[in-house]
């Protein structure tokens, strides 16, 4: 499997709980998560995406994650975060070269200045692989608490590494 179609795999995932959660409890703040919903969560990793592909499709990309569009409807409504991942995966996949990026980073230093490091698409997939693990772990988490009826695959929300960890200990 190439970085593609790892990511678009990763996506995916989601939809194991899209399309069978309620949109209210979807939307609904939980304390467990300090306020925040599986729909935020949800709206999180999907806008990264957006931005990196977004982004790196102009010419001399910039890619910044704060300039990402906060778009409500993705972490309100279920399916409406579904179509995403579909229309993103799609994209994803139909990605044909590797493209040189500059990352910019200006929301963690006072002066505005920025932090910008050279990287590129695949790189920045990776980055959003393991940042989409991150979240769905967060995410089953709250499913457990308010949605124990949703049927996860076992390898939800859980790093590769840490699954060949295991199974290498489970072998011994």
């Amino acid at each position: 499997m190439d970085i593609k179609e790892i990511a678009a795999q990763t996506l995916k995932d989601a939809l194991h709980y899209l399309h069978e959660i309620d949109p209210q409890v979807y939307a609904m703040p939980l304390e467990l998560l300090f306020g925040a919903s599986i729909g935020q969560h949800t709206r999180h990793f999907v806008e990264f995406y957006q931005c990196l592909l977004d982004q790196t499709a102009l010419q001399g990309s910039v890619v910044n994650y704060a300039l990402r569009a906060r778009d409500i409807r993705i972490e309100e409504n279920p399916e409406f975060a579904a179509q995403k991942i579909q229309e993103l995966c799609t994209r994803i996949l139909a990605i044909q070269e590797n493209v040189p990026c500059t990352l910019v980073c200006d929301e963690h230093v006072d002066d505005n200045s920025g932090i910008t490091v050279s990287t590129n698409l695949e790189r920045e997939m990776i980055y959003n692989i393991e940042h989409t693990i991150h979240h769905l772990a967060i995410i089953k988490i709250g499913l457990f608490t308010i949605a124990p009826r949703i049927i996860l695959p076992a390898h939800f929300g859980i790093a590769p590494s840490t699954i060949q960890h295991k199974q290498k200990q489970c072998a011994q």
